[in-house]
């Protein structure tokens, strides 16, 4: 088996690559990146893995392959997708290049990977948001049905991209270094110690390009084209962990007790790791980088704004580079060649 995977050197491809060995120990791995390199994996002592330039899937000879895990942006993996395709590899791709083609299943593993047969060559991956999302709202889907969903995101800074990510934890260190209650040595318009909205592509309606991922994506995975759904999503100053806050309407009323059963029972809700009670004890940011393969999800409460007693507040949480990028795409192309890690099968 020979996999692919562009994008090495990032974030998602790093991680990817240490899935691919829990995944499928004996794979042959083609790495690639903007340019010849070695990478090192595990820091001091780690192992080496030699990386080439993405060009080289261009030239005449490129070999052929099984699986590409595409981890790009929309730019490079309109160049290199169909490319990879060509030499026989079957492709998911992280960007949001194919996610809005009605031709091209998007796929959250544990929600809709049915779509994921023989036949299909290419899969979209969904932002590192709307995963976690899906797997909350989809067992609620199928047990209660879902009528509105309105969520607020507190994304960490590592879904910029690793020089961000780098440069945010410098600017820390640095205003850090001295007492400041009120943090004017922070850059206001920066990232570290700060708030930020999250507020790329805006566009007339005055909402970002990551507030329409989440709705439009939300919507295609749950198969619920009429899903009322809106979305604020903000930066905030973590490295690593997507934190979102929903108010959720049901299609009919259940109790919380019913609620909490669907989504602590692995059978129905998978991929779910539970938080009973509605203080969310334990349910912070960085819990998940020590679960990251799963979505944490609990402080459910009622809203008593609605007087029909459908409509609940309800906390999720991803880790951003691992459940909402590189888990699920091994989870996905599980469904093509069977993972030796059971955690990562669907």
């Amino acid at each position: 088996m020979r996999i692919g995977i562009l994008g090495a050197t990032g974030l998602v491809g790093r991680e990817t690559i240490d899935l691919v060995a829990r995944a499928w120990p004996t794979a042959a791995l083609a790495l690639y990146a903007s340019r010849d390199q070695t990478l090192t994996i595990g820091g001091v002592g780690g192992k080496d893995h030699e990386v080439l330039a993405a060009a080289r899937l261009e030239e005449a000879g490129a070999p052929r392959g099984d699986v590409a895990f595409v981890a790009l942006d929309d730019e490079h993996s309109k160049r290199y997708v169909p490319r990879l395709l060509e030499l026989g590899y079957r492709v998911i791709d992280k960007s949001n290049t194919y996610r809005a083609d009605p031709n091209v299943p998007l796929v959250a593993a544990g929600v809709n990977h049915d779509l994921v047969t023989d036949v299909v060559r290419l899969v979209s991956n969904p932002n590192c948001t709307t995963i976690p999302l899906t797997l909350a709202l989809g067992p609620l889907q199928n047990h209660f049905g879902v009528e509105s969903v309105t969520a607020a995101t507190y994304q960490a800074i590592s879904g910029a991209g690793v020089a961000v990510l780098d440069q945010f934890l410098a600017d820390s260190r640095r205003a850090y270094s001295e007492p400041d209650r009120l943090g004017v040595r922070f850059d206001a318009k920066a990232y570290a110690g700060n708030t930020f909205p999250h507020n790329g592509g805006t566009d007339a309606s005055g909402f970002s390009s990551e507030e329409r991922k989440l709705t439009f994506e939300s919507k295609k995975i749950l198969r619920l084209p009429g899903l009322a759904i809106s979305a604020q999503c903000s930066r905030v100053p973590v490295a690593v962990g997507h934190y979102e806050h929903l108010w959720l309407t049901l299609g009919k009323k259940a109790s919380l007790d019913e609620i909490s059963a669907v989504l602590a029972d692995g059978s129905q809700a998978p991929f779910v790791r539970w938080f009973a009670g509605n203080t969310g004890d334990g349910l912070t940011a960085l819990s998940c980088v020590h679960d990251r393969d799963r979505a944490l999800v609990g402080r459910l409460r009622a809203d008593d704004r609605d007087p029909s007693g459908r409509t609940v507040c309800l906390t999720v949480i991803g880790d951003n580079l691992r459940l909402g990028a590189a888990t699920n795409a091994v989870r996905v192309a599980s469904r093509w060649y069977r993972s030796e890690d059971p955690d990562l099968n669907v």
